[in-house]
């Protein structure tokens, strides 16, 4: 019987590659971001942690570069 159970797959609402494509929009139009600003509370935890994760690949690739303008900034 488990064998012949239906599943039921959605689609995540958030995607890492979509949120890369935004930030580099934000960040083309901008030039420079405040880290914070790349963020919206509003969608919460799952949202943060898209955006953070879209952020990493992102430097990780080489398409932007995190620069720390103070000390403990």
């Amino acid at each position: 019987a488990e064998l012949l159970a239906h599943h039921h797959i959605r689609r995540e609402p958030l995607s890492v590659r979509q949120r890369m494509s935004e930030v580099l929009v934000r960040l083309n139009a901008d030039r420079f971001a405040d880290f914070p600003s790349l963020f919206d509370p509003a969608e919460g935890r799952m949202g943060v942690t898209v955006t953070f994760l879209a952020i990493l690949e992102l430097a990780k690739e080489g398409l932007i570069e995190a620069v720390q303008v103070e000390a403990f900034g």
